[in-house]
């Protein structure tokens, strides 16, 4: 009897972690990195896709839309251009599923501080 509820515990606890791996949208990469502050930012997203229901799904980029497809034939990559961080955003037909990332953006050439040349103390 022990073994029987030792056992349904640990295939429960298998499926949830199962389902909660497969209950994510994710993007990579999620950072692009621009030469300079004010530089448009092209990169190329690889998606991965939660379990969905059987439907229509429109990827947005900040609430303007990529493009809709249906659920199995959802992109495995897409090419974006940020000018500031953004929200990539899965939203089905209905508008009654929505899940998002974030896309951050860098910059290349920080601030340049100057060097001090000489210590600012002396023995002498």
């Amino acid at each position: 009897m022990d073994y029987l509820r030792l056992f349904i515990f640990l295939l429960s606890t298998y499926h949830m972690d199962v389902l909660a791996d497969n209950h994510t949208f994710s993007v990579s990469p999620s950072e692009c990195v621009a030469a300079e502050k004010g530089d448009v930012c092209t990169m190329s997203l690889a998606l991965d896709y939660p379990l969905l229901a059987p439907g229509d799904y429109c990827v947005l980029l900040n609430d303007t839309s990529l493009g809709c497809w249906q659920y199995t034939n959802l992109p495995e990559s897409l090419d974006v251009e940020l000018q500031s961080e953004s929200v990539l955003t899965l939203v089905d037909e209905n508008s009654t599923f929505r899940t998002s990332a974030l896309l951050k953006l860098r910059y290349r050439s920080a601030t340049m501080l100057r060097r001090r040349v000489r210590n600012p103390w002396s023995l002498f």
